[in-house]
């Protein structure tokens, strides 16, 4: 969806514009949920909303701009890695010898997948490789900071409170841009569905499902939901004509066994 929203607009547009979007759908339910939040818990809900949407949904747009779907998808598969980082550096959760050897295997894989594709320009692609890679230790920020500072507050009213707190300036950025006036001209409908698409489903709803996940089980298992992304990304990305090298597999192969390593102990229970 990020992909199709590009063709239309800037990445600074299309992030503003996702964010925006889930501000207004989520709105009715943070006016709800003000008054059920304990006012003590806006700091941590304004930080997840910060690394859970705003800062990724403007890295990954940055990234698409001169990488692949599939390969995003991939790198997605960092999120269980940061959050174990995170974890163990801040949060002072205990980190097995197998797991730091997952953290250094899954990390690798991405330089390899990230320098793997032909033709790589080391600079060029080291560069917008690495804003989806920071992307993914916002993700692993913001489920760290659910399961320690939110784990008994509804989801729904925390997510929608964080969108509003993030979707306020995301909407003053979006009204700098000139994506009001091509969605006014009406010659962007396409692309501005992706977005809308990507807003309702993408970013707000799968934020809701995913705290709730976090509340229930904890960070590191419900992160590990990104063996899933690739799978889907590659899918995705094939059908619009991408591919990767055979370098690039092997780089995917990499996250995914270093994804492994840092679970493996919970999927066992």
């Amino acid at each position: 969806m990020i992909k199709k929203g590009l063709t239309a607009f800037s990445a600074v547009e299309l992030a503003s514009l996702r964010i925006t979007i889930s501000f207004l759908v989520s709105l009715p339910f943070a006016v709800q949920g003000i008054r059920q939040v304990p006012r003590e818990k806006y700091l941590p809900i304004f930080l997840i909303g910060l690394f859970g949407s705003g800062a990724p949904s403007f890295l990954f747009a940055l990234s698409m701009t001169k990488t692949g779907s599939a390969v995003n998808g991939i790198i997605n598969s960092l999120s269980p890695l940061w959050t174990l980082v995170i974890g163990y550096f801040l949060f002072k959760i205990a980190i097995s010898a197998q797991k730091a050897l997952g953290v250094l295997v899954g990390f690798a894989g991405a330089v390899v997948l990230v320098l793997g594709k032909e033709n790589a320009d080391f600079t060029i692609d080291i560069m917008y490789g690495l804003l989806p890679v920071i992307a993914t230790f916002c993700y692993g920020m913001s489920t760290n900071l659910t399961k320690q500072k939110l784990q008994n507050q509804n989801p729904i009213y925390t997510t929608s409170i964080a969108m509003c707190m993030i979707g306020i300036p995301a909407l003053i950025v979006f009204s700098n841009t000139g994506a009001p006036e091509k969605i006014m001209s009406g010659s962007v409908y396409s692309a501005l569905l992706s977005v809308v698409m990507l807003s309702v489903f993408g970013t707000l709803i799968a934020w809701m499902l995913f705290y709730r996940l976090v509340q229930r089980t904890d960070a590191l298992f419900a992160a590990s939901v990104t063996y899933l992304i690739p799978v889907v990304a590659i899918s995705w990305g094939l059908l619009d004509g991408e591919w990767l090298s055979a370098i690039q597999i092997g780089g995917m192969a990499l996250i995914l066994t270093g994804v492994y390593f840092t679970t493996w102990q919970k999927q066992k229970r």
